[in-house]
């Protein structure tokens, strides 16, 4: 892939100021700078141009329109991990105390997870390592972007940084870079830039690890301007024995980074002072390269073992002289794309004729003389393409069809939204403040009717490529029919020293009554009068036992049909009239203690928008308890469905994380409880919850364990218990609204729910939904993890080396292993074990046949859950 796409380059915004903000800034001007200074203060006078602007909504719904009211900020540069699922962008201030933020975004959740802020500077370029650790940054400090005094080590450095923290681990002082390239093996990073008089363009190596320079090469251009060291590319071959770049001369240099020899040559492209070569880009199997420059309006694809030129791939469209801003290969080798003046175009790579794919820009940035598509990247799978065209969003578009599939914007206060082109989104807690709808003439204010679109479950839905029709349960005319409430809070501590505090609170109608009220504790839910409504629905398909290779796997299913079904939905919810008070008492945390409530309509169909409040509490607090409550069913009332393993895993599971979190906790402070079989009746399970309910208190964990049958019936996730006679009801089945109620009694901020059952995905639509960045100020304190042997349409197997094969997997990942230990920390998170859990279960099912994927939801606080030894 190539690097030179993944960053801004300052040449673009000269080419949108120049030509239509300013016309007396013309290309001559970049020549007239004399000094070191003046270039850098001239470079980020570029980059501020572009520091803010208003996105459009780019809907595809017919009778709706959305708009922002606030400008976003500006996109410098743009990066896509190989590995995981992140998108990395960061801006540019240029007034105040300047100072840049790279904004990690989750392109699997539609989330922004992690926001890092250089205080001090800005950044010219980055790029992320192949494993998804390291994020390397150019950096520039804040005295250049004031345009202050002269160039020192402290004002231009590379920054090396842990991508999961955002820890900067090494700076070091270089001269300022803006391209920044890994090898393939995430090994070395290789950077382009310059400084002086001469103004020599540099190309250097560093190794990642330790920071030290491996090899400097410089780029022999004539004359070179401030366009050739601010603009082209340094990036490696695929097998990393070699550095390419382009220079000012329109000359293409391999360089062997052992010997420091230009190796070949590719020459084909015309020269120029401001820029040269400004984009290059490596097949994925080495074999060919894509190079283009300025004033060119073609590309040159390259034979790379002969040096010579293949063919020339005539670009038509042109902008003050410059046609094809940047050239990149798919990361699997079919197709090539071209960024061209308001276009990216693609093309076979094959028979290198031009595919008939336009990307389905908003109107005005079509047809906008003023910002072009600055920059572009693939998905790791080729199945997507990230643009930023100018205008301070990041497009997400299907690489096969051009249709947008989502914008991810941000804006100066922190505040974010990711949204899909059908309008759902999600958001940070005040993000959708800077979104208004507009139906039938009339514009509203879309926090009025937040539940109709805020939407995670969709937006994920749609980022995995599902068909979303199924999921919509209201739409906008049902809001306007039938308004949710609104809520305030009555009384609330501002600060306290005391254990427990009275929050007290009241929702009004605004014409479609009062159902459900919901109160949140740090993210968790603590109160609501009601059970849940489906967070999204679909029509009922009764599950398929997947093919399976043998008689042997067949019989080891952990799943049943449901031929009968009696009272198994619950009703929600009562009516109260026009105004609802109630105070409740909250057991408070050290430190900072958010509060949250919403409300929904009289039919509990629209959920009103969510107020928030915070206060600190200077409480003492005891030693931490780990309570673990352990289920596994084996034999039922009706024998036909009997498993083999499932008690087994329950008491092995037990015990395991018994001995593991002695590592952590004072052993007379882990309390752990067993029920098997006869003992796994719902009466039981339900009391034992009840009980835990009166200990647990917010700073204890809980770990929930239940192995045995599950079922999903009408988009409703059930455990099934020892009472089942070959009738589902209430008194056999445990739901999923239901352990959302069990969640909401346990008193715990830290919380591992783990479920080795059929169909166990199918809990992910309530809770992933109830628990999620809206419920408060991005949930600090509060920790839900959630573990599902197999997806909502999978099955589980109750048999695989004397377990089941999801509870092998955790045992695994329990028994001391360094492997589970992602980040060598010296300790197994909850996050880490599901994530060692998850893949070891994937690999094991594909050996044996059977494609089990299990489901693994994180909310907010991660913790260690063992020590390794």
């Amino acid at each position: 892939m190539n690097a030179g796409l993944h960053k801004f380059s300052p040449t673009y915004a000269l080419q949108l100021q120049g030509a239509t903000r300013n016309e007396e800034f013309k290309m001559k001007t970049i020549d007239e700078i004399p000094s070191r200074t003046s270039v850098l203060v001239f470079l980020l006078f570029l980059l501020a141009s572009c520091a803010t602007a208003t996105p459009d909504i780019n809907l595809q719904s017919g009778n709706l329109e959305m708009s922002l009211n606030k400008p976003a900020t500006g996109i410098v540069t743009l990066n896509a991990s190989t590995r995981d699922p992140y998108v990395i962008t960061s801006d540019i201030y240029i007034s105040g105390s300047g100072g840049s933020v790279l904004r990690v975004w989750d392109i699997s959740k539609g989330i922004l997870v992690k926001s890092i802020k250089e205080e001090d500077g800005n950044v010219l370029a980055s790029a992320i390592s192949p494993d998804g650790r390291y994020l390397v940054t150019s950096f520039v400090s804040k005295h250049h972007s004031a345009g202050f005094g002269g160039v020192s080590d402290q004002d231009l450095s590379l920054r090396i940084r842990k991508l999961s923290t955002g820890e900067v681990i090494r700076s070091i002082p270089q001269f300022p870079a803006c391209s920044v390239s890994f090898s393939s093996d995430g090994k070395y990073f290789v950077t382009r830039g310059g400084l002086g008089a001469k103004y020599e363009v540099k190309i250097t190596v560093y190794e990642t690890l330790t920071g030290k320079m491996i090899r400097t090469f410089t780029v022999p251009d004539k004359g070179a301007g401030p366009g050739g060291i601010y603009t082209g590319d340094a990036i490696f071959s695929p097998d990393g024995k070699y550095v390419l770049t382009g220079g000012t001369d329109g000359i293409l240099r391999l360089f062997h980074i052992d010997s420091g020899r230009i190796e070949k040559t590719f020459e084909g492209h015309e020269g120029n002072s401001f820029g040269g070569i400004n984009s290059i880009s490596f097949s994925p199997d080495g074999k060919q390269i894509l190079s283009s420059a300025f004033f060119d309006d073609f590309i040159i694809l390259w034979d790379f073992k002969k040096g010579r030129e293949i063919r020339r791939i005539e670009v038509s469209e042109s902008i003050l002289g410059r046609s094809v801003l940047s050239v990149d290969f798919s990361p699997d080798g079919k197709t090539a794309a071209f960024l061209v003046p308001f276009a990216v175009k693609f093309y076979d790579t094959e028979s290198w004729q031009e595919i008939p794919v336009t990307l389905n820009f908003p109107a005005k940035i079509k047809i906008s003389q003023t910002r072009d598509p600055a920059q572009f990247i693939y998905s790791p799978d080729s199945k997507r393409i990230f643009v930023n065209a100018g205008d301070a969003a990041t497009r997400i578009f299907d690489a096969s069809t051009g249709e947008e599939i989502a914008a991810m914007v941000a804006f100066d206060n922190g505040e974010w939204i990711f949204i899909t082109s059908e309008g759902y989104y999600t958001t940070s807690p005040n993000g959708a403040k800077n979104l208004s709808v507009k139906m039938q003439g009339e514009t509203y204010d879309v926090e009025k009717f937040y539940d109709v679109f805020y939407r995670p479950d969709i937006v994920m839905a749609k980022l995995r490529g599902e068909n979303i029709e199924g999921l919509t349960t209201i739409t906008m005319e049902d809001a306007i029919k039938s308004p949710p409430p609104v809520v305030e809070f009555i009384r609330a501590p501002k600060n306290t020293d005391s254990s427990k505090v009275e929050i007290c609170y009241q929702a009004k109608s605004t014409g479609g009554g009062i159902g459900e009220v919901r109160l949140f504790h740090n993210g968790k839910l603590v109160h609501s009068d009601g059970f849940y409504k489906d967070i999204a629905k679909s029509s009922f398909k009764k599950a398929q036992i997947a093919s399976l290779n043998s008689r042997a796997i067949y019989e080891d299913i952990r799943a049943i049909s449901i031929h009968k079904t009696k009272d198994t939905m619950r009703v929600s919810g009562q009516p109260k009239g026009g105004v609802f008070g109630d105070c409740r008492e909250i057991e408070t945390i050290s430190g900072e203690n958010e509060v949250s409530v919403t409300a929904f309509n009289s039919s509990n169909t629209v959920q009103s928008f969510m107020k928030t409040i915070s206060f600190r509490s200077s409480v003492i607090l005891g030693e931490p308890n780990l309570y673990i409550l352990s289920i596994g069913t084996d034999h039922y009332k009706d024998s036909s469905i009997n498993l083999k393993y499932a008690a087994k895993d329950a008491n092995e599971i037990k015990e395991k994380l018994r001995v593991q979190a002695a590592t952590l906790y004072r052993p007379k402070n882990i309390h752990y409880e067993l029920l098997t079989d006869t003992k796994a009746t719902k009466t039981n399970i339900t009391n034992k919850i009840n009980e835990l309910s009166k200990v647990i208190k917010p700073q204890d964990g809980f770990v929930l364990f239940v192995a045995g049958h599950g079922a999903l019936i009408q988009n409703q996730y059930y455990v099934i218990t020892h009472d089942y006679n070959g009738t589902a009801d209430t008194n056999s089945m445990i739901s999923s609204n239901e352990i959302v109620d069990m969640s909401k009694n346990i008193k715990s901020l830290s919380q591992l729910l783990i479920f080795d059952t059929c169909h166990a995905g199918g809990v992910d639509y309530i809770i992933s939904g109830l628990y999620d960045s809206r419920m408060s100020v991005l949930a600090k304190k509060m920790g839900l993890h959630i573990y599902a042997s197999a997806s909502d349409k999978q099955t589980a197997i109750d048999g695989y080396k004397g377990n089941g094969l999801f509870s092998y997997s955790l045992l695994e990942g329990l028994k001391n292993n360094k492997r589970a230990d992602a980040n060598k920390d010296g300790r197994v998170s909850l996050v880490e074990l599901g994530s060692y859990s998850k893949q070891t279960t994937v690999t094991l099912s594909e050996e044996i046949g059977h494609r089990q994927t299990p489901l693994i939801i994180n909310f907010g606080k991660d913790s260690p859950i063992y020590q390794l030894k």
